[in-house]
């Protein structure tokens, strides 16, 4: 016998959309944060290289 589905039957609530946003979210902080420490080490190799500051002779 086919069973006829109750329209106020609440529908199923699937999980996997919220692991699928988390994993998103997971990947966008990481890439923030890798790219804050790429940022980070470049100023330090250009602050390295930079040229030293001209003294004024006196």
């Amino acid at each position: 016998m086919m069973r006829v589905e109750d329209p106020n039957e609440n529908p199923p609530r699937h999980q996997w959309p919220w692991f699928v946003l988390a994993a998103f979210l997971l990947a966008v902080a990481l890439a923030i944060v890798w790219m804050s420490f790429a940022v980070h080490r470049e100023k330090q190799e250009r602050d390295v290289n930079a040229p030293l500051p001209a003294v004024p002779a006196r």
